[in-house]
């Protein structure tokens, strides 16, 4: 199952969208049980290298949820 996704990062302005697989067990395999946004763990900025979830704000307005195939 794959997870896609927009980022709009606001440091650089650059619109990237991405694919990431995901597994049954360790990581949530639907949108519903995914609640927790790890800011531990840097997501960064492809372009520019920018953090994009500093907080969960940050991260909700940066990174939209295209669709799960």
């Amino acid at each position: 199952m794959k997870l896609n996704y927009q980022i709009d990062c606001k440091h650089c302005g650059t619109h990237t969208e991405y694919s990431i697989e995901m597994r049954r067990g360790g990581v949530a395999a639907d949108a519903e049980c995914m609640v927790h946004i790890d800011t531990e763990c840097a997501m960064r900025c492809p372009a520019c290298r920018c953090r994009l979830n500093g907080t969960e704000d940050d991260f909700l307005s940066q990174v939209k949820m295209v669709r799960i195939a």
